[in-house]
């Protein structure tokens, strides 16, 4: 598949089928992630791949709690809506964490994370290649890291940077519309807003 075609094919899914993700599939979709640049080519990042149904369930709860507590404390209407049974219902879950410690020499200069930026990367090539496997993905966010962490045992020093739903999508999800890109000439300029 064409490049461009690729990156506007990915979706964020919420509804999936019941169709397992293969261990191959699971293998081609990390070896893309092994791929991102990473600061001094540390490759900061590691996978837990869930698709025990007991411990997705755990990570639904923490995303259940995450939504009341942004409900509790009078967040944007529309949480109260989202739903969280696709966590559950997901068949591959890839949460990826990293070291925090691994972002190369940016710390020296105010360019303090370059583990994050790196594994964020790593995380968009997983999931373009999930879609050039016919797989939907959704980079999910919904949930606490330090209520994560001790439900898939994550050590202390390494942070999540998200937990990615993969599988069949349920149905074709429409692509929402782009803004405009601001796109400044030599400096930054108001007048390109």
């Amino acid at each position: 598949m064409e490049f461009s075609e690729l990156i506007k094919k990915r979706r964020s899914c919420r509804a999936f089928k019941n169709t397992p993700v293969t261990q191959e599939q699971l293998q081609t979709i990390v070896e893309a992630g092994q791929w991102a640049p990473s600061p001094l080519n540390q490759q900061p990042f590691q996978f837990i791949a869930v698709t025990d149904q007991t411990v997705k369930a755990q990570i639904q709860k923490t995303g259940i709690e995450a939504k009341q507590t942004v409900v509790d404390n009078s967040g944007p209407a529309w949480v109260k809506k989202y739903p969280m049974n696709f966590v559950g219902e997901c068949p591959l879950i890839i949460v990826v964490v990293y070291d925090p410690t691994k972002g190369g020499l940016g710390s020296y200069f105010e360019q303090p994370h370059g583990a994050l930026q790196s594994t964020s990367a790593c995380i968009q090539n997983m999931m373009l290649q999930a879609a050039d496997l016919g797989l939907d993905s959704l980079w999910f966010t919904f949930f606490s890291p330090s209520v994560l962490k001790p439900v898939l045992d994550i050590p202390k020093e390494l942070d999540v940077a998200g937990a990615i739903m993969i599988g069949k999508p349920a149905m074709e999800a429409k692509a929402p519309p782009r803004k405009p890109p601001k796109v400044h000439e030599d400096r930054f300029s108001t007048e390109a807003e």
